[in-house]
């Protein structure tokens, strides 16, 4: 005699259907191979890399100095505003420029700017006149060119041979610490001139 079938029964039934094990298939998943973003060889070949034992490397010769102690954190501002003031003067661009304005900054017009690259200008001409034409070509080729110590060494002292490197390095280091007492003059001096011309001004409408 067949067994009665119960709901128990029925719910077993049910639950073996949908219970069924099924093969799964997995998926490989393969991360991308990560970009290159090195420098090109041409790149590494240019004048602002120099061998760093069997390595090229891109070097920062401010900072290259300022580690080993052969420039104080005064001469390292001083680049700074150097290189800020040749690169506002020749190009109109200024790296302040991206940053964010406080509340109550007055916008300049085109007057206002053309003033404000001459007197970048200015100071660069005038830093020229007090440390000679000589410190600034090696401002310019170590700042504003990003030229490391043996790219300079071989347009400069080409005769030193392997001790050019050192020669230079020791020039750019006087006049980096040169550049810092040269600024304070410039600016000392124009704070003075500004005054006088103030002070001629009061005075013509007195």
């Amino acid at each position: 005699m067949p067994k009665s079938l119960t709901s128990r029964d029925g719910l077993a039934e049910t639950v073996r259907q949908f219970s069924t094990p099924k093969q799964t298939r997995k998926t490989a998943f393969v991360l991308p191979k990560a970009e290159d973003n090195s420098p090109t060889p041409e790149r590494v070949a240019k004048g602002d890399y120099e061998w760093q034992g069997k390595k090229r490397v891109k070097l920062n010769t401010v900072n290259a100095l300022h580690m080993a102690g052969d420039i104080d954190g005064d001469a390292v501002t001083a680049a700074k505003w150097w290189i800020c003031d040749y690169v506002f003067a020749h190009h109109g661009y200024l790296d302040i420029l991206n940053d964010v304005l406080p509340s109550d900054y007055v916008k300049g017009d085109v007057h206002t700017f053309a003033i404000s690259r001459g007197n970048a200008a200015e100071r660069v001409g005038m830093i020229r006149d007090r440390l000679g034409l000589c410190a600034h070509v090696r401002l310019e080729m170590m700042l504003a060119r990003e030229l490391s110590f043996s790219a300079m060494a071989q347009a400069l002292v080409p005769s030193k041979g392997a001790q050019g490197r050192k020669v230079v390095s020791a020039q750019c280091a006087l006049i980096l610490e040169q550049l810092s007492d040269a600024y304070t003059q410039v600016r000392q001096e124009i704070r003075g001139s500004i005054e006088r011309h103030k002070a001629l001004v009061l005075g013509a409408t007195a």
